[in-house]
């Protein structure tokens, strides 16, 4: 019994030294205070070089929680170093299931900040959505916002930004809150009608449903001031206390007409590499040059734009973005067509855009607009230039490649049009230098030389004989680049196009005055834009600040530097010339105008070769008459 009474007693004995051990084993892992103080200090001081690796080291010297605390400190310090890198690899060793709530928010915060900055904005929120904010500590919470607002504008999420910036706007000082109630305003304006009215999160006077409710009234019925005059009246008695400034929904009305009246920033959408720089170099140049001597106080934000244009992919839906986020009212470009199309395809555009490109389809889309330098523009123009002098049949030269179809065909559309007839279509191989097997049958020479040839036959002997070309022709459209239109133009003389004129677009000249290389173009009739003849662009102070400032470059470009001066120039003119299409601008790249699908057309000069040299025609000179 005793014996049993003593075995139980050891036994009893021995667990609680066990069960004593397990209950403190923790405190022989407790941190070190020290090494916790020096920390902290190095990190409030704004060491964080120190206060990362002193906090690795506590990480490594204890067990969970603390060792995923110090980890996320660790992280932080980081994070304020921008090592990227780091940041991610110590993330990894922090396990938030054993933090407390506010720093598995802490934690949430840093891997949606890698997130967005790898242009990952799916990652950014999945990071962020378990958490609920609406009790979260302030700064916290205005932090989570300002990630969830970029992560949703990435993803184009208008609905969810603008709920993120009504729950960031009470958070923000009074001058941070104007540039948030603008983004606000931005991304309601993205939204239709119908999602406004459908999503409305509140009933009045509630905050967040007078702002869904403004956009709505601004969105259904700005086109009609009177009935906005007297919806606006019913909201301001529904929201008396709402904290919207005036000016945004006043700005809203303006823009949707496109009325771009004292601009204050203007984003330029343009590629710095790729094919397209040195054209786009080109541009800018033309655009600063405009905007300096204009004296605006407008500030312009460049973007770069970068297209694949194999795979079709681009970044410029994110720029457009980003031109939102400063403010920007215009934006101008981008460049290559296929950016130009993705906004076309874009399910809003909150603010206008005057790309300089134009597609092949002429669908009308809001807020955007299409100005480039289009060969098929001048096309157009030779076709209604020939109609107002009264030629009523026509030939076309053009090169058998899809440039050459393209001018080809735009011209044949506009000529039919007007009424002119079509006598015939050659198309020549621009990598041959003899072009007489093409121009004879255009010219109708081999007509007349089959019968030579039949009346020779029947006759029996020879006769004098010179070939005529067909005598119903009106005049030649002629589609080349400057070496073929040399060729070109001499050999049809050759062949007998005698005083027929011959018309072609800007594309035969170089841009500058070379009398000797041009001297075989002689009465030849080119359309081209005004910068090109010097004795309209010396009056242009734009295009003297260019010419000085590039001379040695300036004729290889000035057809570029000349769209982005026009460029610059439409943006006070876009409301009423795309709303009056009979309205027009005279711009350093023509006579502009606005069609109903938004595209920008020019009406060119023109100007015919004369010793080698063009000589701009007057307004109202007619082309040269048949005998």
């Amino acid at each position: 019994m005793t014996q049993r009474f003593y075995l139980s007693l050891l036994i009893i004995i021995a667990l609680n030294v066990t069960a004593c051990q397990q209950a403190i084993s923790p405190l022989a892992n407790r941190p070190d205070n020290t090494a916790v103080i020096a920390a902290q200090t190095a990190e409030q001081s704004g060491d964080y070089l120190s206060a990362s690796q002193l906090y690795l080291d506590l990480a490594k010297a204890v067990g969970e929680p603390q060792k995923s605390q110090f980890n996320l400190r660790a992280a932080t310090a980081f994070w304020q170093l921008t090592q990227l890198e780091q940041v991610t690899t110590t993330l990894a060793n922090v396990n938030p299931a054993v933090l407390d709530p506010t720093q598995q928010l802490d934690a949430a915060i840093l891997k949606a900040n890698i997130a967005l900055i790898n242009s990952q904005p799916t990652e950014a929120l999945a990071a962020l959505s378990p958490f609920d904010l609406t009790y979260t500590e302030p700064t916290q919470k205005q932090q989570a916002l300002e990630l969830k607002i970029q992560a949703y504008a990435l993803t184009q999420n208008w609905l969810e930004k603008a709920n993120s910036h009504i729950m960031l706007d009470p958070l923000l000082t009074d001058s941070e809150r104007t540039q948030n109630q603008q983004l606000l305003w931005a991304a309601l304006m993205s939204l239709t009608p119908q999602a406004l009215d459908l999503f409305n999160p509140g009933i009045p006077p509630a905050v967040d449903s007078g702002w869904y409710a403004l956009a709505y009234l601004v969105k259904t019925y700005s086109a009609n001031p009177e009935t906005f005059k007297v919806a606006l009246e019913d909201w301001k008695r529904n929201y008396p206390n709402h904290p919207t400034a005036p000016e945004l929904y006043e700005q809203s009305i303006d823009l949707g007409t496109t009325q771009l009246k004292d601009i204050t920033d203007i984003a330029i959408l343009l590629p710095e590499t790729g094919p397209y720089q040195a054209s786009a170099e080109a541009i800018k140049r033309g655009i600063l040059a405009a905007h300096f001597n204009s004296r605006s106080n407008a500030r312009l934000h460049f973007f770069a734009v970068d297209t694949d244009k194999q795979t079709g992919l681009s970044n410029v839906l994110q720029e457009y973005q980003r031109a939102i986020e400063q403010h920007a009212s215009l934006v101008i470009g981008p460049l290559d067509k296929e950016s130009v199309q993705i906004l076309a395809d874009a399910d809003n555009l909150p603010i206008p855009v005057l790309a300089l490109n134009r597609l092949a389809n002429d669908s009308n889309r809001q807020n955007l607009f299409q100005f480039g330098l289009a060969p098929e523009d001048e096309a157009v123009a030779v076709a209604d230039y020939a109609t107002q002098k009264n030629y009523h049949r026509a030939l076309v030269l053009a090169p058998n490649n899809e440039w050459g179809a393209r001018i080809a065909a735009a011209f044949n559309s506009q000529w039919l049009q007007n009424g002119g007839v079509l006598l015939n279509q050659a198309n020549y191989n621009p990598n041959q230098n003899d072009f007489a097997t093409t121009l004879k049958p255009l010219l109708g020479l081999q007509a007349s030389e089959q019968r030579y040839a039949a009346l020779r036959q029947r006759l029996g002997t020879s006769i004098e004989f010179v070939a005529r070309r067909r005598q119903d022709i009106d005049f030649i459209f002629l589609v080349a680049k400057p070496l073929k239109a040399r060729q070109l133009v001499p050999q049809l003389k050759f062949h007998r196009s005698g005083q027929l004129p011959i018309i072609a677009t800007s594309h035969v000249y170089e841009g500058y005055d070379n009398s000797q290389q041009n001297i075989d173009l002689n009465n030849l009739i080119i359309s081209d834009m005004p910068w090109v003849f010097n004795n309209i662009a010396q009056s242009d102070p734009t295009y003297i600040a260019l010419r000085n400032d590039s001379p040695q470059r300036f004729e290889e470009f000035v057809r570029l530097y000349a769209l982005g001066a026009d460029a610059y120039h439409l943006i006070p003119e876009l409301n009423k010339l795309s709303h009056s299409p009979e309205l027009s601008f005279n711009g350093a790249t023509g006579v502009l105008l606005i069609n109903s699908s938004g595209q920008v057309t020019r009406k060119p000069r023109w100007a015919k070769f004369n010793h080698g040299l063009l000589d701009l025609l007057p307004l109202a000179e007619p082309l040269t008459t048949l005998p």
